[in-house]
């Protein structure tokens, strides 16, 4: 019996700002912390596992056809996805991974949100390298943030307070 060889696809969801910011800082780092943050927000609750599968799957239908569809839909699956993070995890099978990927790349909305960009960020070969990737990715970002603006952060706890009184 032949084992079946997947790949594992780590992906994030960037929200660019529609308008310009015509704020001036002289100072880079805090520029590269706001472009950065304005960008990783928390995704809406409209957005689910089966949401992003069925844009994926209409993705592929629309770019590749009826035969990319069939050859990568079959054994695709969102093993993994946060709203808080707006990180999730995909699994493909091993010679599909490049029609994910690019799928993933042309996915322009989810849903009823318009103009996101879903970002590949790592692919792998097992699930517990991509998670333990993520924690990393998760801490670095942390801490960037953390360096360049303790205000912003500030205003980051605020907000998770504030959900935590909700749920």
């Amino acid at each position: 019996m032949v084992r079946l060889k997947t790949r594992y696809i780590l992906f994030e969801i960037l929200y660019p700002c529609n308008e310009l910011q015509t704020k001036e800082l002289h100072d880079v780092t805090a520029l590269n912390t706001e472009i950065l943050l304005q960008h990783h927000r928390v995704s809406p609750p409209q957005i689910t596992p089966k949401t992003i599968a069925q844009e994926v799957r209409h993705s592929l239908q629309v770019n590749f056809g009826d035969y990319g569809l069939g050859k990568a839909g079959s054994l695709l699956q969102i093993k993994y996805f946060s709203n808080r993070t707006s990180t999730g995890i995909i699994r493909c099978h091993r010679e599909d991974t490049d029609l994910v990927v690019m799928a993933l790349c042309l996915t322009s909305k989810i849903g009823d949100i318009d103009s996101i960009i879903v970002n590949p960020v790592k692919l792998s070969g097992t699930i517990k390298k991509v998670e333990q990737y993520t924690i990393r990715r998760a801490q670095r970002l942390l801490s960037t943030v953390h360096e360049n603006s303790k205000d912003i952060l500030d205003d980051f706890s605020n907000v998770s307070q504030g959900e935590d009184q909700d749920a």
